[in-house]
C-alpha cells in the first residue's frame, strides 16, 4: 500500500529511530546517515514493501558496523546497501537500467486495492516516468529494437485499447490515468477505431521490425490498424470469430494457436508487453521465455511498458512506466515511422470493410506462420 510520500519517510525514520534506540545510540537521523540521496529519493515513490526491504538492507549494514559508525566505511555494509539498491533500480528500470541516473517514476495515481484479484498482480497503483527519463528509454528501445527485427514478439493486453474506449478490469485507482476513465464508451464495440499505438505498432511492421504478434486482447484493433492478419495470434479469442470465440479464464487454448505460442516463445530475440499486468497466464510463458535468455546474456530480452506494476519488472531488461500511446509516439519519432502510415492505414481500412463488425474466422495456423 502506497502513503503519501512524506508519510513514508516519516515511517521509515521512525523504525530507523526505533532500531537505534534499542542499540543505545546517539546517531543523528539515520535516514541520511545510512542512505545516499539517491536511494533517499527512491524512497519517497516505492510502495512499503520495498521500502522494507531496503530498510532491512541498511539496518544489516548498520549491525555490521556496530554502534555509532557509518556505512561508507565499511565494504560488507556498502555491498549490502549496493545490492538493495541496485534491485530497487532493477524494478523501476529494468536491467539495463543499472548504473544509470534516472530517477524513479512518480506515483500518478495511488491505490490499496489488488489490480486482479486471484492472480499473481500486485496494488492498482500507477506510475509514469518523468520527460526526461521516458526520453532516455526510447532512446534505448529503438535501438534494441533495430537489433532485434523480425525476431521480437508484441505481447499486449487491455492497457494497449483503453485510449479507444474500451474499459480495463485492473484500472481502479480512483484518480486513475487511464485514458479510457476519461470517456464514456460510446457505440457498438466492434466499431471501435485503433488508437495511436495500435498505428504506431502497425507502422513499425511495416519496417520489419515484428515478427509476431501475441494478442490477449479481443477487439481487432490491430487489423483495423493495418497491422497483417498472418502475423497476429489472437490467443485468447477474438469478437466476431466463430472458430476463435473468446476464451473465458478457465477455457482452454486452441492447439494450433497455442503451439505458434510456444514456437515464438523459443524463438523471439525481444519481447515488447504493452499494457498487460503479466498476472499469471498461460501465454505469459513467452515474456518469460525471453526474459530468461536474456539472464543467461543471449538476446535484447523483455521490455514492460504500462503503468502498473507487474512480477516481471526485476527481470525486465527495460521497464517504461508510462500510457501506451505517448511512449509509442516517441518511439515512432526516434524509428522513423509516419503514424498512421498511410498504406498501412489503408490496408487497416480495407480489412475493415471486407470484414464487417469484426468477422473473420481464424483459419489453422502453422508453427512457421508466417515464415
Amino acid at each position: 500500500m502506497l502513503g503519501a510520500p512524506t508519510g513514508n519517510a516519516t515511517r521509515l525514520e521512525k523504525q530507523l529511530e526505533d532500531e537505534r534506540a534499542s542499540r543505545n545510540t546517539t546517531e543523528p537521523n539515520l535516514l541520511h546517515t545510512l542512505l545516499p540521496p539517491d536511494v533517499q529519493e527512491m524512497l519517497l515513490h516505492m510502495p512499503m514493501n520495498m521500502q522494507a526491504d531496503l530498510l532491512s538492507a541498511a539496518m544489516a549494514a548498520l549491525s555490521t558496523q556496530g554502534n555509532g559508525a557509518t556505512v561508507p566505511s565499511s565494504p560488507l555494509a556498502a555491498h549490502r546497501m549496493q545490492n538493495a539498491t541496485q534491485g530497487v533500480a532493477n524494478e523501476w528500470h529494468g536491467l539495463l537500467g543499472n548504473g544509470s541516473s534516472w530517477l524513479p517514476p512518480k506515483v500518478a495515481a495511488r491505490s490499496c486495492e489488488t489490480a486482479r484479484p486471484g492472480y499473481d498482480t500486485g496494488d492498482a497503483s500507477e506510475y509514469l516516468d518523468s520527460p526526461e527519463v521516458l526520453s532516455a528509454k526510447v532512446q534505448m528501445l529503438a535501438q534494441m529494437w533495430k537489433r532485434s527485427g523480425r525476431d521480437t514478439v508484441l505481447y499486449t493486453g487491455a492497457g494497449l485499447s483503453t485510449a479507444s474506449g474500451i474499459g480495463d478490469y485492473a484500472s481502479k485507482a480512483s484518480k486513475s490515468v487511464a485514458p479510457h476513465k476519461k470517456r464514456a464508451e460510446s457505440g457498438s464495440r466492434l466499431e471501435l477505431r485503433p488508437t495511436l499505438a495500435h498505428h504506431t505498432l502497425a507502422a513499425i511492421e511495416e519496417k520489419g521490425l515484428i515478427g509476431n504478434w501475441v494478442q490477449q486482447n479481443h477487439d481487432r484493433l490491430a487489423q483495423k490498424a493495418g497491422f497483417p492478419q498472418a502475423r497476429i495470434n489472437e490467443i485468447h479469442g477474438a469478437w466476431g470469430d466463430m472458430k476463435n470465440s473468446v476464451a473465458m479464464m478457465d477455457d482452454s487454448l486452441r492447439a494450433d494457436l497455442l503451439a505458434w505460442l510456444r514456437s515464438w516463445a523459443e524463438r523471439a530475440n525481444m519481447c515488447v508487453a504493452l499494457g498487460t499486468s503479466l498476472c499469471g497466464m498461460n501465454a505469459d510463458q513467452v515474456p518469460r521465455a525471453v526474459a530468461d535468455r536474456f539472464a543467461q546474456s543471449s538476446g535484447e530480452g523483455l521490455v514492460i511498458i504500462g503503468l502498473q506494476r507487474t512480477v516481471y519488472d526485476d527481470v525486465a531488461s527495460l521497464r517504461i512506466w508510462g500510457l501506451c500511446d505517448d511512449v509509442m509516439k516517441l518511439v515512432a519519432k526516434e524509428l522513423g515511422c509516419k503514424v498512421p502510415d498511410p498504406k498501412v492505414a489503408q490496408r487497416g481500412n480495407q480489412w475493415a470493410a471486407r470484414h464487417p463488425r469484426c468477422a473473420y474466422n481464424t483459419p489453422k495456423r502453422s508453427v512457421r506462420d508466417p515464415l
